[in-house]
């Protein structure tokens, strides 16, 4: 049975199994697939690199603050 598929919908790539689908099709939705995965691990490695800048930063000591406390 071969099933007919838009290219720009990967709803059949999950729904059916891949040897009805058309190679074209499979080999678009695992290429499109695939940029998404690549973009998610930048997304994490940006946000791990923001983390640990952010924690060295928080990691050095800080000057004593200026203000005295008064006592009533």
């Amino acid at each position: 049975m071969t099933i007919r598929s838009k290219h720009s919908n990967v709803l059949n790539y999950f729904i059916h199994d891949r040897r009805d689908l058309s190679p074209a099709y499979v080999r678009g939705c695992e290429k499109f697939l695939k940029s998404i995965n690549k973009q998610r691990a930048k997304k994490n490695s940006r946000l791990q690199l923001l983390k640990s800048l952010d924690e060295a930063a928080s990691s050095k000591r800080q000057a004593p603050s200026a203000t005295k406390k008064t006592q009533s």
